[in-house]
């Protein structure tokens, strides 16, 4: 972690807003996580592209439908004044019923945020899921987990079977979010961020 200007307590306060963030999404506190994010707010995920508000009304019906647990890994964050980048190591474990057999869902990535301060206190302004790779393995590991190669033609290697698991569930997941296997497109996204906080480039 690092400060271009401010204190440790800021990195402190920005730890905490990433944290209870999540902590607030997989609770389903829904009014505490309104409050992590600004007016502005932007969210990408796999299955979700839009405003914090619209991520929220969704999420209600994906919790419901599918809880999940995310488990954080310790962040990377930089502030620059009132602007701060966050990445956070993240792990999603989800466990449902897939084609009849009780299956877990893993999936690997980290989340690049933005987030800015207004007074003494931090909200997320950006977020956005990069995905590196997933898993999907039976409870009983006497089972199989029903799909065929067909399945994952045209899926990104990066999030094939949460592509496959959400699709399943009804939600469109599209193929252009951001992943490992396009390198150049994580460079763009990693220099749009630090520009835009003010940030020395991250290479």
């Amino acid at each position: 972690m690092r400060l271009m200007s401010g204190t440790d307590s800021e990195l402190t306060k920005v730890l905490s807003l990433l944290t209870h963030e999540r902590q607030a999404r997989d609770r389903g506190w829904w009014s505490v996580l309104a409050r992590y994010y600004t007016p502005e707010a932007t969210i990408q995920t796999s299955w979700f592209d839009g405003t914090a508000a619209d991520y929220i009304e969704v999420s209600k019906r994906v919790f419901e439908q599918t809880p999940s647990n995310h488990r954080l890994g310790l962040p990377v964050i930089d502030i620059n004044g009132i602007r701060a980048i966050a990445e956070m190591p993240m792990t999603i474990e989800m466990r449902g019923t897939f084609r009849g057999v009780e299956t877990d869902l893993t999936a690997h990535l980290r989340m690049l945020h933005r987030a800015e301060r207004e007074g003494d206190a931090w909200r997320l302004d950006a977020t956005v899921a990069i995905f590196d790779h997933d898993t999907m393995t039976p409870v009983n590991p006497a089972a199989t987990v029903p799909f065929t190669p067909e399945d994952l033609q045209g899926r990104r290697p990066s999030y094939r079977m949460l592509s496959l698991w959400m699709t399943e569930r009804g939600y469109t997941v599209p193929n252009d979010r951001y992943g490992i296997d396009r390198p150049a497109d994580l460079t763009a996204l990693y220099n749009d961020a630090y520009t835009w906080a003010g940030l020395p480039q991250p290479h």
